[in-house]
């Protein structure tokens, strides 16, 4: 009896011992893995969704995969594709670099944010990709000490589109790249905001530039369409809106272009097609140093101290609305009967010295005007058929609403006056 007892007692213990470590071995939390190890566990086609939280790791992509980050996912490593058909969306980067892509396609990152201390988005030999909705804030600094807020070297079929960069040596760097298109971004406080180098078949379509020392510059590069964009407020000395250096076969339609130093900077330029533009508030419209078949038709010019540097030659100005002219439309058949004489001696004084432009519309100044209509030097740029006025944007209307409320400020200005008196 008593052995039994023993065995039994034995075995109750041996039940309470297997069950404690059943119950520790539950309860214990296991090593998580690291992302690194996470990815290469994946298969092919499969998705990574992260939850909130920093990852300080780089990591490597060899495989399909798509990786997605839930709203606090902050990587402070950098992430590397070497694989195609790879989608990265909604991580925040914060690390030395961003994301990393060499000889892939079908690569997509979106809805993502850097802060990186350089190369944020780096693409190198990419094909058939997007960029999308990412957010792009670089480090303060002089540029030289910047990086691009995203490079395209080598790359084919790149869409970037929706995205916000700031503060960037040049927003979008693209060398030696063809068949891009760059669409509604925001970009703004960098050296240029989109720069092309060797590439061809480029689309900028619908983007916003603002505060660069040059909004959109292309070197030597061919078949660039320029369309829709919002050019603003390049206006430091020599900075320009736009610059085509050794660039053929470009495209310059349906821009806002304002409150720039220069709106467009034509450097050897060839084959240029430059139309339906607003042209308003820019310090010089047209700076032409050895162009090549270029065309200014059908723009509206309001507000710019001068239409152009230099004269006539590889340049045609025809058909333009300038709020400035003059002459008067006898014949109805919509264009000026006189010429319009786009060079002045008074605007290449203000391009000399900024600060005569504060002299505009004095006695002295509209006398030199004159003067300048009087004489028909050969190197001077002329439009031959201005178009005459025809409800230009900036005219004011003193109809309807309008009306009345001016007058209604009127009133109420003149009692508050009397009131004080």
């Amino acid at each position: 009896m008593e052995l039994k007892k023993h065995i039994v007692t034995n075995m109750k213990k041996g039940s309470l011992l297997a069950l404690f470590f059943c119950i520790v071995g539950f309860s214990t939390p296991a090593y998580a893995q690291s992302v690194q190890q996470q990815i290469d566990s994946l298969s092919s086609g499969e998705v990574l969704e992260l939850e909130p939280g920093q990852y300080s790791e780089n990591l490597l992509i060899k495989k399909p995969i798509k990786i997605y980050g839930n709203k606090g996912v902050k990587f402070t490593g950098k992430l590397e594709i070497k694989a195609d058909d790879v989608e990265v969306s909604g991580i925040q980067f914060l690390g030395e670099q961003g994301v990393v892509a060499k000889k892939v396609e079908n690569i997509k990152i979106t809805q993502s944010s850097f802060q990186t201390k350089r190369f944020p988005i780096y693409f190198d030999g990419v094909e058939n990709s997007e960029i999308a909705e990412v957010d792009i804030i670089g480090k303060s600094g002089h540029y030289s000490e910047k990086s691009h807020g995203i490079s395209l070297y080598n790359s084919k079929g790149i869409h970037v589109k929706n995205n916000s960069i700031t503060q960037t040596q040049d927003g979008i760097y693209l060398e030696n790249s063809r068949q891009v298109t760059i669409e509604k971004n925001t970009i703004t406080y960098g050296r240029y905001g989109t720069h092309i180098m060797y590439g061809s078949d480029m689309k900028l379509f619908q983007n916003n530039y603002a505060h660069h020392i040059t909004g959109v510059m292309s070197m030597m590069a061919k078949n660039v369409d320029i369309e829709k964009n919002t050019i603003k407020h390049q206006n430091a000395l020599n900075s320009s809106g736009i610059t085509l250096y050794q660039t053929s076969k470009v495209n310059i339609i349906n821009n806002i272009i304002r409150e720039n130093s220069i709106a467009v900077q034509l450097q050897q330029a060839d084959t240029v097609d430059m139309s339906s533009n607003i042209f308003a508030s820019n310090l010089l419209v047209l700076k032409n140093i050895q162009p090549k078949g270029v065309l200014v038709t059908n723009n509206q010019l309001y507000g710019n101290v001068l239409v152009a540097s230099s004269g006539s030659e590889g340049i045609t100005l025809i058909g333009n609305v300038y709020d400035d002219y003059e002459g008067d439309d006898f014949d109805e058949d919509g264009y000026g009967d006189s010429v319009y004489i786009a060079t002045s001696t008074f605007g290449k004084w203000v391009l000399k010295n900024e600060y005569y432009q504060y002299f505009i519309g004095n006695t002295a100044t509209g006398l030199l005007e004159k003067m300048d209509n009087k004489l028909s030097k050969p190197n001077y740029l002329i439009d031959e058929k201005p178009i005459v006025h025809r409800g230009q944007p900036w005219q004011l209307s003193f109809k309807g609403k309008h009306f009345s409320i001016g007058v209604a400020l009127l009133i109420v200005l003149v009692f508050s006056w009397r009131k004080l008196k």
